[in-house]
């Protein structure tokens, strides 16, 4: 199936975690532009949807300012009559009217009127009033607010103005107009600070489908501008030619308002998917470069690490071929080659020492010499050769072939060590080191647990006293069909210095009758029955003779169906006096 695996490498674990550290910033690169276009496609939206609000507010508040003037100039008859009175008259004349009708409730004068309305509106560039009667038209501005007389007609370039027609109520008849125009700078502004108001166009059109007020962005030029007032006014206009067109050029919102006034705000998806386009392909570039970067800093750090593991390992090709005088090149460099490297020099050095011993041996004694070279081989050397082992493992990165081995070794060492005592702590540890080797060859089929108090830590016992005992359970008890098995020790001290080692499982277990059998060959004086019995009665004798007879061993089963052991005795003087003698 995958069989990188088999050839498993210090290089090809590079190239691995080079291929996935490139899937990872690709995988980014990619989540980022998808959030990026997601983003921007949303403040697109929110842009045409916050500035088709801004000027709906600026149109309907314009529009109901020169509704209000317009309904306050002409609501009644004297004030049509007042109206009328301004243009058919000169100013000395109007102005003396006025002074004889001002205390007429109905009356105003209009130049203060226009006065009145530009300074509390500096929005408002101009008001006209126009009479179909006359020929002239009112005109107030910002430099003449009172208002003046005119024969000069309206310019007929787009402004941003409002009517508000002037109707005989009796015959329906239409009199004249109030024309209001606004200037556009504020609205503009403000449509600019929105977020991607760059592209935004914002059109309103009035009624009769002219165009009264156009934002574009700074990005949007002046000819594309006016080919957006065109399409607009063909699609939107009095004779509207349909969207679907429209709609393949540009992302819009539309807007109609009471005053039959049409609002569109745009934006160019062709410049739209530029400007996305662009953000991805950046992105990209970026996530490449940070590629380049990391895998050349990735090749330079390890490249004379990669080299001088190459060179040992081509080294211990030589060695495995036969090749004893072979030498790794020890590093200059402190690290975990150079301790691999002599750690291995060392252990041919001592190989090539034995292999000479034994060709000695042979040429003298062939047969008796294994036997003596068994008998003369240090354990020291093993304990070295599986450390070189352990460290080799550790630097290739089997974490778990390097825990077995030190498992291994910590036990090898432990069995060859001839003191008759320990400490209950380091009995402990070598137990959990025997019971790590089962896990490591029946993974996920069992637990242990060790508990042992404090104050036991180093109380002196006779050495492999609780080690028998768990191994009976790997022995007899332990059902390898199950995936549950578990076994403790424990270990804890009672206030009358009485010690109690228990040794427990959920296995296989024993009848009654069973026990009974076990229990009176452990204190028979004869060593009879089966082969656990033999091994119990050992560690019974062994206790008794270190803690005196006052020791015991119980073996009982417990509620999972497994066994129990139970050793009791009594710590003081007694132990440690027969510690000293020992």
């Amino acid at each position: 199936m995958f069989k990188w695996r088999r050839n498993y490498n210090f290089s090809q674990l590079m190239a691995t975690y080079a291929v996935l550290l490139s899937t990872v910033i690709g995988l980014f690169a990619l989540y980022m532009g998808t959030t990026t276009t997601v983003n921007d496609n949303r403040a697109i939206d929110a842009s045409l949807t916050n500035g088709l609000d801004k000027v709906a507010d600026q149109v309907t508040a314009n529009a109901r300012e020169v509704h209000e003037l317009g309904q306050h100039l002409t609501s009644t008859s004297s004030q049509v009559k007042n109206l009328n009175k301004y243009f058919e008259l000169n100013p000395a004349a109007y102005l003396t009217y006025s002074q004889t009708t001002s205390n007429h409730e109905a009356f105003y004068y209009l130049p203060d009127e226009t006065l009145q309305l530009l300074m509390s509106n500096p929005t408002i560039e101009q008001v006209r009033i126009t009479m179909s009667d006359f020929k002239t038209s009112f005109v107030a501005d910002r430099r003449t607010p009172g208002g003046y007389k005119t024969m000069r007609r309206v310019s007929s370039r787009p402004r941003f103005q409002f009517s508000y027609p002037f109707v005989d109520n009796a015959n329906l008849r239409g009199y004249g107009t109030l024309t209001l125009t606004y200037q556009t700078q504020t609205l503009t502004t403000a449509l600019n600070k929105l977020n991607r108001g760059a592209n935004l166009q914002v059109l309103a059109l009035t009624p009769t489908g002219q165009a009264s007020y156009h934002f574009h962005g700074r990005e949007v030029t002046a000819r594309s501008a006016r080919q957006t007032v065109s399409r607009v006014q063909r699609t939107f206009g009095r004779q509207a030619s349909g969207s679907a067109a429209f709609a393949q050029q540009y992302r819009y919102r539309t807007s109609k308002l009471a005053d039959g006034s049409i609002l569109v705000a745009m934006t160019d998806r062709a410049v739209v998917r530029q400007q996305q386009r662009l953000k991805n392909w950046t992105l990209g570039a970026e996530a490449v470069a940070i590629d380049v970067i990391l895998f050349g800093g990735l090749w330079l750090t390890f490249r004379r690490y990669r080299l001088q593991l190459q060179q040992m390992i081509q080294s211990m090709a030589l060695v495995g071929q036969g090749d004893l005088a072979v030498r790794l090149k020890v590093p200059a460099q402190s690290g975990d080659l150079k301790i691999m490297a002599t750690g291995i020099n060392q252990m041919l050095d001592e190989i090539n020492t034995y292999v000479y011993q034994i060709y000695q041996l042979e040429i003298e004694q062939r047969d008796a010499n294994m036997k003596a070279l068994q008998s003369q081989i240090q354990p020291h050397f093993l304990y070295n050769t599986l450390e070189y082992i352990r460290m080799y493992a550790v630097a290739e990165d089997q974490n778990e072939l390097a825990e077995v081995v030190y498992a291994f070794a910590a036990l090898l060492r432990n069995n060859t060590d001839q003191s008759p005592t320990t400490t209950l702590a380091k009995e402990t540890e070598f137990i959990e080191k025997y019971i790590y080797l089962y896990q490591m060859r029946f993974p996920d089929q069992i637990a242990y647990g060790l508990q042992l108090a404090p104050i036991l830590a180093d109380l002196t016992i006779p050495k492999f006293i609780l080690q028998p005992l768990v191994e009976n359970y790997f022995a007899h008890g332990i059902d390898y069909l199950r995936t549950d098995n578990v076994v403790s020790v424990k270990a804890w001290q009672d206030g009358q210095q009485r010690v109690y080692l228990q040794v427990q499982d959920n296995g296989r277990g024993m009848s009654a009758a069973q026990l009974a059998t076990v229990q009176a060959q452990i204190k028979s004086q004869q060593m009879t029955g089966e082969r656990t019995s033999i091994g119990l009665r050992n560690v019974y004798e062994r206790l008794q003779g270190y803690f005196g007879e006052h020791a015991t061993m119980t073996l009982t089963r417990n509620q999972q169906g497994g066994l129990t052991v139970m050793l009791t005795f009594v710590r003081g003087t007694t132990d440690a006096t027969r510690h000293d003698r020992g």
